[in-house]
């Protein structure tokens, strides 16, 4: 008997923003599958609510704060989504946590999938789900959504459509016209740009996976003066605030501070941006998602995994026989190595001028 087609499918987009925008392809393939289905997204962080709403794969996008409701609100909104009736629900990969499968499994009244992980996955709770793909190893996190899509396509008897190369992030009008203003307000229109983003979220300790800001601010001073006509834009979110301020007090003039609480604005400056210098982190897969070149700085976590996807890049990095160290779980990064991050903190400053030389070169960029 042919199995009946979900008509309200809920996608769990929990972990955060780069995870989010890594699921935007399989989730293009998704709607393409099933084009008469509701497909509504859960998210916790308003960031990636903000990279999500203008997607046209998606019906709707909805916000709850698991992290800091309280418990027993918690189990009223998953119990209203539940009364909802999902025919199915997906949890995207990396979800690695025994309460994002527990959510699945209470809201997806049929259907479930996810991945089966190699580390902690029972404990983990994998078998809540009935739509499974067990974890390649080395394969993009992009590439293991694709998979994971598939096998719902699979499930349900219904051909696989071709897979998008990009990821999607949609820009309004209103989000190129403030970027404009901006760059305009600051006399910066028209002006050669580098972007950098700094640092990163201290959620489970992923602040370590960062290059120490001495390094950014020695690189400043030596691309101002590989390119004098060069402007730089450092990104900040609230938990980068500390480490940008010290920047700022060492560097010249010629830097701008963007903090922007609307994640879709910020990107629609970036855009700008001739090439991106970044740590590991969302606005590294939202700087790619927009066409901008990036230099990746990569140390405790998977570059294989966690390059940016498709866009020109350079990955700049040290091959320590520990490396990678960190795998997804609900425990936080350490250096089991206890080599204090030797990773990040070797990671030289003429391998990353060279690096974004080389972009800019390929890119036949606007003279800096």
């Amino acid at each position: 008997m042919t199995t009946p087609l979900p008509a309200k499918i809920i996608v769990f987009c929990l972990p955060g923003i780069g995870d989010a925008i890594l699921f935007t392809p399989a989730l293009t393939v998704l709607r393409r599958a099933f084009p008469a289905a509701r497909i509504v997204v859960i998210t916790m962080f308003q960031g990636t609510a903000d990279i999500l709403e203008t997607n046209p794969d998606l019906d709707e996008v909805r916000r709850f704060d698991f992290f800091n409701a309280a418990k027993w609100d918690g189990l009223r909104y998953v119990w209203g989504l539940r009364r909802e009736g999902f025919d199915l629900s997906i949890m995207p990969f990396p979800s690695n946590r025994r309460e994002y499968n527990v959510v699945n499994w209470l809201v997806g009244r049929r259907w479930r999938a996810g991945h089966r992980y190699h580390r902690h996955n029972r404990r983990n709770f994998y078998f809540l789900h009935n739509i499974r793909v067990n974890e390649a190893g080395t394969l993009h996190n992009v590439e293991e959504n694709l998979r994971l899509v598939r096998a719902v396509c699979d499930r349900f008897g219904v051909a696989v459509p071709d897979s998008p190369p990009h990821l999607k992030l949609v820009l309004t009008a209103e989000d190129e016209r403030y970027a404009t203003e901006f760059l305009q307000s600051r006399q910066l229109a028209g002006a050669p740009l580098i972007g950098l983003h700094t640092y990163s979220s201290t959620f489970k300790n992923m602040h370590r996976k960062c290059w120490p800001k001495e390094n950014f601010v020695e690189l400043i001073r030596r691309l101002g003066e590989q390119y004098p006509n060069a402007r730089f834009l450092i990104f900040s979110g609230p938990t980068d605030r500390v480490v940008n301020q010290f920047i700022m007090q060492q560097v010249d003039g010629r830097v701008t501070l963007v903090e922007e609480n609307n994640l879709r604005r910020a990107v629609a400056i970036l855009r700008r941006s001739q090439v991106f210098i970044s740590n590991d982190s969302g606005l590294m897969h939202l700087a790619a998602a927009v066409d901008v070149p990036v230099v990746a700085l990569f140390g405790p976590t998977d570059w294989r995994r966690l390059h940016p996807w498709v866009q020109p890049h350079v990955v700049v990095r040290r091959d320590l026989p520990c490396m990678p160290c960190f795998y997804y779980s609900s425990r936080p990064l350490r250096c089991p190595a206890g080599l204090d991050y030797a990773c990040m903190r070797e990671l030289n400053v003429a391998e990353v001028v060279a690096a974004v030389t080389g972009l800019l070169a390929q890119r036949q960029a606007v003279p800096v």
